[in-house]
C-alpha cells in the first residue's frame, strides 16, 4: 500500500543542445572544400502529466532529481544530431505545479493535463548554416544551448465531490466507512485520522466521492494542528460537511457547546480560503445514538438551521439517517454538475485537454536588467546569455560573427539608452568587453 503524501519538491533538468559541427567536404578533381557541418540536435523537455494511477507524491520522496536527454552533436555531411527525448513525469490528478518563487505553473486537474516544467536547450549550429557572400567558408559552429536546473513544488489536492470536515474525533471516519467501502482507520481518541480518506458512494446509479479530511481544531487556518494541513484537499469538492459531535449535546450547555463548535468551523474555513468558506454546505450531527433525550437534538438542530442551513442528525454506528445523508449529498452534487454543465456549455462546444507551456518566456527573454558590480555592468538578458553561451569564445571567427551579431541588435545602442557609458566594462555571461561607440 503506498504512503500518502501531497507534498513534494523536485529538481527537473532539461536537456542540453547538441553543438554544431565543423566539417568540409572536398571536391574531387578539384581540390575545392565546402562546408558540411551539421546543426546539433535539440535538448528534451521535462514534463508533468496527470494520471489517475497514481494517488500520491510519495514516490518523490525517493526521487528528487529528473533530468531529459541531451541533444546529440551535429556531424559531417550536413547530418544533424537527434533531439534528445522529453522525459515524461507522471503525477497524479489534482496536482498544483508551482516554481521556485511559488507561482503557479499549472493545475494539472484532468487525466492527460500536462505541463512543461523545463525547456530543453536549442542545438547549435554546424558550419554550413554560416555560409555567406562574405563568409565562403566558415571555420566556426555554435555550441548547443546549455540549460540550468530548476526546482519545483508539486502540491496535491484531492479530488472529491463531498469533504467531511469536523473537529477530531467527531466520527468523520466512521461516517466514510458506513457510507463507502473506504476503510480508515478508526480509534477513540483525537487525531486517529492522520491522512485524508477517500470513499466512493453509489446512489441512484451514480457515484460520487468523499474525502474524509483529518480534523481541524481552533487556529488551523494559522497552521496549527492537522487541519491546515489538509484543508486544501476540500477546495474542489462541490459541497461541504460540517461533522458535529452529538456527544457535546450532553449536559447543561450541550446545545450552546455544539453551536459553539460548529461556529469555530465556519470561522476556521473563512479565515484560510474565503472561496472554500463559500462553498454549499451541510450540517450533520452524529452520536445520536448516545441521546437518551431526542427533544434537545431537536432543538439544537433547529438552533442550527436558523439560517436555512440543513441539518442532518445521524448514527454512524446504528446507521440511523445515513440513508437521509447519503440522499442529501447526491441531490447537492446533482445540481452542482447540472450547474458547471450549463456553464460550459455555453464556452466551447468540445472541450480541449490542456496543455500548459512556458509562456512567460519570451517576455523574460526580451527583459534586459543591469546589475552594477566591482567587475563592471553585469547585464542580465536571456537571449543574449543564450546568444553568449552558444558561442565559442576562443574561436576568433565565431567572436568576429558574436560581434556583428551584437551590432545588428544594436546592443551598444540599448546599453547606452540605459545609462552605461562608453569605455564601461560590460559582462554578458561568460563574455567580457568595453562598450565602445
Amino acid at each position: 500500500m503506498a504512503v500518502f503524501l501531497d507534498e513534494a519538491k523536485i529538481n527537473a533538468k532539461a536537456g542540453n543542445g547538441g553543438n554544431g559541427a565543423v566539417a568540409f567536404f572536398r571536391l574531387k578533381g578539384r581540390g575545392k572544400k565546402k562546408p558540411s557541418g551539421g546543426n546539433g540536435g535539440r535538448g528534451g523537455d521535462v514534463i508533468l502529466k496527470a494520471t489517475a494511477n497514481k494517488t500520491t507524491l510519495y514516490g518523490f520522496r525517493k526521487k528528487v532529481h529528473f533530468r531529459a536527454e541531451n541533444g546529440e552533436s551535429g556531424s559531417e555531411k550536413n547530418k544533424s544530431g537527434s533531439d534528445g527525448n522529453n522525459l515524461l513525469i507522471y503525477v497524479p490528478v489534482g496536482t498544483i505545479v508551482r516554481d521556485d518563487s511559488n507561482r503557479i505553473l499549472a493545475d494539472l486537474s484532468e487525466e492527460g493535463e500536462e505541463v512543461t516544467v523545463a525547456r530543453g536547450g536549442i542545438g547549435g549550429r554546424g558550419n554550413a548554416s554560416f555560409v555567406s557572400q562574405e563568409r565562403r567558408f566558415p571555420s566556426f559552429c555554435e555550441k548547443g544551448e546549455p540549460t540550468e536546473e530548476r526546482w519545483i513544488n508539486l502540491e496535491l489536492r484531492l479530488l472529491a465531490d463531498v469533504g467531511l470536515v469536523g473537529f477530531p474525533n467527531a466520527g468523520k471516519s466512521t461516517i466514510i466507512s458506513r457510507i463507502s467501502a473506504a476503510k480508515p482507520k478508526i480509534a477513540d481518541y483525537p487525531f486517529t485520522t492522520l491522512i485524508p480518506h477517500l470513499g466512493v458512494v453509489a446512489f441512484d446509479d451514480e457515484n460520487f466521492v468523499v474525502a474524509d479530511i483529518p480534523g481541524i481544531i481552533e487556529g488551523a487556518h494559522k497552521n496549527s494542528g492537522l487541519g491546515y494541513r489538509f484543508l486544501r484537499h476540500i477546495t474542489r469538492s462541490f459541497v461541504l460537511a460540517m461533522i458535529l459531535d452529538g456527544e457535546r449535546l450532553i449536559g447543561p450547555d450541550g446545545e450552546e457547546s455544539l453551536v459553539e463548535s460548529y461556529n469555530i468551523l465556519r470561522r476556521e474555513l473563512k479565515l484560510y480560503n474565503i472561496e472554500v468558506y463559500k462553498k454549499d454546505y451541510i450540517i450533520v450531527i452524529n452520536k445520536i445514538d448516545l441521546l437518551t433525550d431526542r427533544g434537545i437534538l431537536e432543538k439544537a438542530s433547529a438552533g442550527l438551521s436558523k439560517n436555512g442551513m440543513k441539518v442532518i442528525p445521524v448514527s454512524a454506528v446504528t446507521g440511523e439517517g445515513i440513508g437521509t445523508l447519503v440522499a442529501c449529498l447526491s441531490g447537492k452534487i446533482r445540481e452542482n454538475r447540472e450547474r458547471l454543465s450549463a456553464e460550459g456549455s455555453k464556452g466551447k462546444d468540445k472541450k480541449k485537454k490542456r496543455i500548459y507551456g512556458l509562456s512567460a518566456g519570451e517576455e523574460e527573454d526580451r527583459k534586459i536588467v543591469i546589475k552594477k558590480s566591482p567587475g563592471g555592468f553585469i547585464i542580465n538578458n536571456r537571449e543574449l546569455e543564450r546568444i553568449v553561451a552558444m558561442t565559442d569564445l576562443k574561436n576568433e571567427e565565431a567572436l568576429d560573427y558574436l560581434k556583428q551579431r551584437l551590432k545588428k541588435m544594436k546592443i551598444g545602442e540599448k546599453l547606452s539608452s540605459l545609462g552605461i557609458k562608453e569605455g564601461s566594462t560590460v559582462i554578458i555571461g561568460s563574455l567580457v568587453f568595453e562598450l565602445v561607440e
